[in-house]
């Protein structure tokens, strides 16, 4: 009976043999990503603000990267990693631009995807506030739900 139950536990739950990393370890893999993504944002930065302008082809990127970063951050977890790294640029934008810098078109590009990906994670939280079982399912203060665990809930179900 014992085996049985064994078999048909998800071979990625917890203590199993195909068991998943700690949620702690999955945010600290990312760590390095962010960290040059934000190095590469610091050097965006150029003093005249005729060089502080996006082509229309770049705008229309802006919503696909932002799309991505959303899945990323939804996906992995990995909330709080984002959102320390998006107020990083921000504080960074406003000391720069006391000295009088501006974003080149690159570091506008990235700060828009991650303003949309903001956007996105906040109409994803809101849209999923009151689902039940997924609030049981990552309880705490920051409720982010998975894309995947949505998907698995909702829409699997209903084929």
């Amino acid at each position: 009976m014992e085996a049985a139950a064994r078999r048909r536990q998800h071979p990625g739950a917890a203590g199993g043999p195909g068991a998943q990393p700690g949620a702690s370890f999955l945010q600290a893999r990312y760590i390095p990503f962010f960290l040059i993504l934000f190095m590469y944002f610091s050097g965006c930065f150029t003093p005249t603000k005729a060089e502080s302008a996006m082509p229309g082809a770049a705008l229309l990127l802006v919503a696909p990267s932002g799309l991505y970063y959303w899945y990323l951050v939804t996906e992995g977890q990995i909330f709080i990693l984002f959102i320390f790294t998006f107020f990083a640029m921000l504080a960074l934008v406003l000391h720069q631009k006391r000295k009088r810098l501006f974003l080149d078109s690159n570091g506008l590009f990235l700060f828009y995807s991650f303003a949309v990906t903001l956007l996105l994670v906040a109409l994803w939280v809101a849209w999923l506030w009151n689902d039940p079982v997924l609030r049981k399912k990552y309880p705490g203060v920051i409720y982010v739900p998975e894309p995947w665990a949505f998907y698995t809930l909702h829409v699997s179900s209903q084929h």
